[in-house]
């Protein structure tokens, strides 16, 4: 078959496309961008919301108390004491986890934020280790107690790198008068 066949005829398609007016909204969206886009206003506030939530999670208490655990001083009573509040730290760990997942950025970064960053990952992941090979109660206890301060320098460092960055300062002298 032939190409000239194939094709209505009139003009081409392209050049009935290209004569149509453009559609025109019905008013303006610019007043309202510009409402958003004002100076003095913040356009990420993110960072201030990340950094609130990280510290309003290190002023929460890290062990509740349990019921009954101080009318009942007996090892059973203790045990489960300490069950309790070992799973509250491994529910907190948890959650800063996720947070550190979220407020991690794999990015472009300095030498030194990267370097510290490893840092707190290779103490991370020593303490990990050692909590693996320790069946000891009490041992597992101040070894998860650990662990959640770390994770909690760990979430500092992070959702401070993203905020100063919105901030457009440096986060190396940050760093430097910081830790």
């Amino acid at each position: 078959m032939d190409d000239r066949q194939l094709q209505p005829p009139g003009i081409p398609l392209g050049t009935a496309f290209a004569h149509l007016p453009l559609e025109t909204p019905k008013r303006s969206a610019w007043p309202a961008l510009a409402r958003r886009l004002e100076p003095g206003r913040s356009r990420l506030r993110w960072p201030l919301a990340l950094a609130a939530s990280l510290l309003a999670l290190s002023l929460l208490p890290s062990g509740l108390p349990v019921p009954g655990s101080e009318s009942n001083p007996t090892a059973a009573g203790t045990a489960a004491a300490q069950s309790v509040e070992l799973a509250e730290l491994m529910a907190e760990s948890s959650r800063l986890e996720r947070l550190i997942a979220v407020a991690s950025d794999d990015g472009a970064s300095s030498a030194t934020a990267a370097a510290f960053s490893l840092e707190l990952g290779e103490r991370l992941h020593a303490l990990d280790s050692e909590i693996e090979a320790n069946r000891d109660p009490d041992r597992q206890l101040q070894l998860w107690q650990q662990r959640l301060q770390l994770l909690r320098s760990v979430a500092a460092v992070e959702t401070s790198r993203h905020y100063l960055a919105a901030e457009g300062r440096n986060f190396d002298v940050a760093l430097v008068s910081a830790y």
